[in-house]
C-alpha cells in the first residue's frame, strides 16, 4: 500500500505530526478500510493528516496530540463514509465505537487503541467491560 505523500519534515513541529502519522499509520489505514473502499483509505487518512497540519500547534498544545490525530482520521473517514457508517453499532458512543472496532475487529490490545487514539488505557478498559457488560444483557 502507498504510503501518503507528504511535505517535507523540516526540523520544528511539523515534524511531530508525521512522526505520530508514521507510528500509527498501519492501525489508521486498517480503521479507514474497515468503512471506505480500500483505494479510499490512504486518501482520507492523507486528508485528516494534511488537515490537521494546518492546527497542527493548536493540537500540540493539547493534553493528547495523539487524540487530535485519531479525531481528524475518524472524522474524515465517517464523512467520506457517508451516513451512518456505524449503522449496526449507531447507538453506541464514539469511544465505544472505536474500542469495538478496534478491538474485537482490528484485534488491537488496550494499550494499542490508547495509544492510537490518545486516550488512557484505563478508558479503554471501561470502554471493554461497558461493551462485555452490554453484550451479556
Amino acid at each position: 500500500m502507498p504510503t501518503p505523500r507528504r511535505r517535507s519534515a523540516a526540523p520544528g513541529p511539523a515534524l511531530g505530526l508525521w512522526a505520530l502519522h508514521d507510528l500509527h499509520l498501519r492501525h489508521y489505514l486498517d480503521y479507514a478500510e474497515l468503512l471506505l473502499p480500500p483505494a479510499d483509505a490512504p486518501l482520507a487518512v492523507r486528508a485528516a493528516f494534511e488537515e490537521l497540519g494546518g492546527h497542527w500547534l493548536d493540537a500540540l498544545s493539547t493534553a493528547s496530540p495523539a487524540a487530535c490525530a485519531w479525531q481528524a482520521v475518524r472524522r474524515r473517514v465517517c464523512t467520506l463514509a457517508g451516513p451512518r457508517p456505524l449503522g449496526p453499532v449507531a447507538h453506541l458512543t464514539a469511544a465505544q465505537q472505536d474500542v469495538l472496532l478496534l478491538h474485537l475487529v482490528l484485534d488491537l490490545s488496550a494499550a494499542e487503541i490508547a495509544a492510537l487514539t490518545g486516550t488512557e488505557p484505563a478508558a479503554v478498559h471501561v470502554q471493554l467491560r461497558s461493551l462485555a457488560a452490554a453484550a451479556r444483557r
